[in-house]
């Protein structure tokens, strides 16, 4: 794995320890918790089950007592008259029930007359009455007595435990209430059996309750209990899971029989509360699940899971089996976290214990990874030695561990191979010569592969049969001049055909002929990486070799090939790289015949006077020296110094004349100048139609020929260059620019699209049109594209004044050039393809030994002191070889003879005018004498040029006269 962090394997055991007791822990007590929480979840829903039923048995022992005492008073004589007085005399009978019964706060009677008769248990509910309960006051009697339509009056009196009365009050009865109107009295009637009203708020306590009632004939008399859902609530209490369990008792209609109202209910009541009511959220849900429960047949119960205020609970809703009332629905809320506590305990008990072992663990894990991973360390040492290729230091180490003691034995094994193959590395990585490299290689194979010698195949020639090139004896070369190179011994051809190494026992007779003892030969086949043969080592070795041999012996084979095939594909490159440049250096000088043989000559040249550099013993350059990459370096730069020209056009390289363009501008001039004349013709012919004498007009019209044809005569010399345009040449010129003539077609017909888009930036003129003789024309300025530019610090470092049009082929600034034949634009153009080379060569990815390429090829037109181009760098910012270029390019151009627009220089021409240039600060003083004071130039003139060239023999005359200017 790359990058990224380690770990160290001691730290590594003992944390998978940890991490497995953890782990273990962990699996063991969540396993637990689970199982546990399941279990309680289960038991949870049987105790609810269990509630329900219980509830079911608290509800019916409730209820049922009170059932059997309204039947038995309903059959109490006093009760079955029509009468308040007869009502008084069952008092006891009444106390007597509410004694026997818990369920029941008080029981009653009512007729169709409106009467109504009470007795309450005063100790069991609070009394809704304007008067105050006497303290010794046991039970609370209450009659209201009607006549007729009237209300009647109401009396009210207490009891103690002995039923003796306690004060009385008599007033009138209240209209609010009639015992005609309740709904306990309706049902009875109605219904004719023993009812259950639906809760409701009493009258006389002011509570929530339900009434059981019996009608007890055809009298209008009815018999009641009423049951305060307290009861119910105390009830209820008895059925909590857990301490802050929540439980309510529903009917089918979803009203309230039993809660824990201080949790459960906001406000004061004044009614039967329903379930939407409840105002916890856990038993908010009990309407909708009352409403899914009923609709379910057959379903006993209903569970939800909600979470309020960030806590879990469950909420239930379960069926009560049938009993003798209407159907009963008990909910029960419990809080998840109580529910779990007992889980939870458990769990946490198996963590403290699981950390308990932990810290008991980790001191011994320390212990026995320290011990395990001792010997890995070591190892490991070991192996950073090797990876810092240290192969001295013996691998021995001992463990009880049998995967750590084959490690160390491989690694040793490893560490021996690798030496050798380092050092096969080391020592044929390092010799470039090939004739050098076989030797070592054959030393180098034999060595790694313990063998007493060697012999090497090799195929020189492409597609050619192996030829014998060499072999080894216990260190000393084999003879093989007496041996055929083409005859292969020793199951050469079989290990070709095979591809693989092939064994062959001792021959004595092939042996000998090489002068060698009868020896056992292993024929390794030298594979390139397309399987393709680049030749056969043959290795001599006495002893038997094993599969682990011959597979070592195989692998450093593969090396060898590798070796060979690199350094022939390193050969085969560097001349398909030698074949491009002279490729591009022929296609330029082939391009124009201005330049002929220069990109041929200029490096022989160069490579004189760097050789001759080398050789200076003293002055500035007496330590100077270069190594093969420079010598390289300067050779590619020498060739290539003129390669931008491949983008300079070839009729600005060589333009002849003035109006030069793809062709001589000169015959449209002379074309007009034929018009002009024909005008006069036309002119003379014209008078002669008008009656003037003939003489007079022949005169005239020889007169205009003659002054058109010597204007011409001058244009035409002005368009050679080989006269210096002074101010009265340009004067004249300008005047003869001044004669118009009519052009009648139009100039935008069978023109270029470049060209047309040139005109169509000026008004379209109405023909025919008078024109000057020689003009210089909008469309006749080319606009320089942006990407021909460079700015000001560009990476290159070039400084070139920039001339704003890429051409300026204006016919009268073209005639108007004072020197020469080229305008600025055209000056720039040739003088660009020094920056066109820079850009070039720094396109090609060199290698950081040929870096200086750009440098010496496109610093040969910089000065010393810093006025040439393209950069304007100074001597002391050119390397040496840049500035011999700039002496061997001035001196090739001066010499040769190949140039048809100039005469070529002698030598002792050639020479003073380089001396000149020296002494201008245009070349290099020290190099130029050292060119001329070793008599690298007479080499050069001697190779290069014609005999009428060499003109002198006493060189040092032409040194300048102060070489010894710095030139570093």
């Amino acid at each position: 794995m790359k990058g990224g962090r380690t770990v160290k394997l001691r730290v590594l055991i003992v944390v998978a320890i940890v991490l497995l007791v953890t782990t273990i822990g962990s699996f063991i007590a969540l396993g637990a918790y689970n199982r546990a929480s399941a279990f309680i979840y289960s038991k949870a829903l049987v105790s609810a089950q269990k509630s329900a039923l219980q509830a079911t048995v608290d509800f019916d022992n409730l209820l049922t007592p009170v059932h059997a005492s309204v039947r038995h008073l309903a059959l109490n004589p006093h009760l079955r008259k029509n009468s308040f007085d007869e009502w008084l005399k069952a008092v006891p009978d009444i106390v007597d029930e509410l004694r026997s019964t818990k369920g029941a706060g008080s029981y009653f009677i009512g007729d169709r007359e409106g009467n109504h008769f009470l007795v309450a248990d005063v100790s069991r509910r609070a009394i809704d009455i304007d008067s105050a309960v006497p303290v010794v006051a046991q039970y609370l009697v209450y009659g209201v007595e009607r006549s007729g339509l009237g209300a009647g009056q109401s009396s009210l009196f207490y009891l103690d435990s002995q039923l003796k009365k306690i004060g009385e009050t008599i007033k009138q009865a209240s209209p609010a209430y009639d015992p005609r109107n309740r709904p306990w009295y309706r049902e009875a009637l109605n219904q004719g059996g023993l009812i259950r009203t639906e809760p409701y708020k009493f009258f006389i306590t002011g509570e929530i309750g339900s009434t059981i009632a019996l009608a007890t004939g055809d009298r209008g008399l009815v018999v009641g209990a009423d049951i305060s859902h307290h009861a119910l609530d105390e009830m209820l209490v008895r059925y909590r899971l857990t301490p802050s369990s929540e439980l309510v008792l529903l009917n089918s209609n979803g009203q309230i029989l039993a809660a824990d109202r201080s949790k459960v209910f906001a406000g004061t009541l004044r009614r039967a509360p329903e379930v939407k009511e409840l105002q916890h959220p856990a038993l908010a849900v009990l309407g909708t699940m009352l409403e899914t429960l009923k609709s379910s047949a057959g379903a006993d119960f209903e569970l939800q899971s909600l979470e309020v205020d960030g806590h879990l609970w469950h909420t239930e809703l379960l069926r009560l089996p049938a009993t003798s009332t209407d159907s009963i629905f008990l909910g029960i809320g419990v809080p998840n976290d109580e529910l779990l506590s007992a889980a939870r305990m458990i769990r946490n008990e198996i963590l403290q214990q699981t950390l308990l072992i932990l810290v008991l663990t980790v001191p011994l894990a320390a212990w026995a990874s320290g011990f395990i991973a001792a010997p890995l360390s070591l190892l490991t040492l070991k192996a950073r030695s090797i990876r810092n290729f240290n192969f001295s230091e013996p691998i021995d180490t001992s463990s009880f561990i049998s995967e750590v003691r084959e490690l160390s034995s491989a690694l040793s094994q490893s560490s021996t191979t690798m030496a050798h193959f380092m050092d096969i590395i080391t020592r044929l990585s390092g010799e470039p010569d090939l004739e050098k490299f076989l030797p070592t290689l054959l030393t180098l194979t034999s060595e790694a592969s313990h063998s007493q010698g060697a012999l090497l195949y090799m195929q020189l020639v492409p597609k050619a049969p192996l030829e014998l090139v060499g072999g080894r004896w216990q260190d000393q070369p084999i003879d093989i001049s007496a041996v055929d190179p083409s005859q292969q011994f020793f199951a050469v051809a079989e290990s070709i055909a095979l591809h693989q190494p092939v064994k062959q026992a001792a021959d004595a007779k092939k042996c000998s002929k090489l002068g060698l003892p009868a020896t056992a030969t292993l024929s390794v086949p030298l594979l390139s990486r397309d399987q393709e043969v680049l030749g056969v080592l043959v290795l001599f070795n006495d002893k038997p070799l094993d599969e682990n041999h011959v597979s070592f012996i195989q692998v450093l084979s593969k090396f060898a090939a590798l070796a060979l095939e690199t350094r022939g594909l390193i050969g085969q490159q560097k001349a398909l790289f030698e074949s491009l440049i002279h490729l591009v250096a022929s296609a330029i000088d082939a391009k124009s015949p201005y330049t002929g043989g220069h990109c041929e000559r200029v490096p022989e040249a160069a490579k004189l006077l760097a050789q001759a550099a080398c050789d200076e013993t003293q002055g500035v350059y007496a330590d100077f020296s270069m190594t093969d990459d420079d010598w390289y370096a300067l050779h590619i730069g020498s060739w290539l110094h003129d390669c931008g020209k491949v983008t300079t056009p070839e009729y600005v390289v060589d333009k002849a004349t003035k109006l030069e363009t793809i062709y001589d501008r000169i015959h449209e001039i002379r074309l007009r100048f034929e018009v002009l004349k024909r005008d006069a013709q036309i002119d003379y012919l014209t008078a002669l139609n008008e009656g003037v004498e003939q003489g007079v007009a022949l005169a005239e019209r020889d007169a205009k020929w003659r002054l058109l044809d010597d204007e011409f005569s001058f244009v035409a010399r002005c368009n050679t260059g080989e006269e210096y345009m002074d101010d009265d040449r340009l004067q004249r010129l300008q005047g003869i620019a001044q004669r118009r003539w009519l052009r009648t077609l139009d100039d935008r017909l069978g023109i270029s699209g470049e060209e047309r888009q040139r005109k169509e930036e000026q008004p379209v003129v109405a023909l025919p049109v008078w024109e000057n003789l020689i003009a210089d024309r909008p469309e006749q300025q080319v606009s320089r594209p942006p990407d021909e530019t460079f700015d000001k610090g560009n990476e290159y470092g070039f400084n070139m004044a920039i001339p704003e049009f890429l051409y300026d082929r204006g016919e009268l600034k073209n005639l108007s050039i004072k020197r020469g034949t080229l305008t600025v634009e055209e000056r720039y153009k040739i003088n660009e393809h020094v920056i066109q080379t820079i850009k070039m060569l720094n396109a090609l990815p060199f290698p950081n030994a040929l870096s200086q390429v750009p440098e010496i090829a496109g610093g040969h037109h910089e000065r010393i002191d810093g006025n040439g181009y393209p950069c304007g760098l100074t001597g002391e910012q050119l390397s040496p070889q840049a500035r011999m270029m700039a002496i061997a390019d001035v001196f090739e151009a001066l010499t040769a003879r190949d140039r048809p627009y100039k005469p070529s220089k002698t030598l002792s021409q050639a020479l003073h005018i380089m001396r000149g240039m020296c002494e201008g600060g245009h070349l290099d003083c020290e190099l130029f004498s050292i060119f001329v004071r070793s008599g690298a130039c007479l080499q050069y003139a001697q190779r290069f040029l014609h005999g009428d060239q060499l003109d002198t023999q006493d060189l040092l005359r032409f040194l300048p006269a102060s070489d010894d200017q710095a030139s570093s």
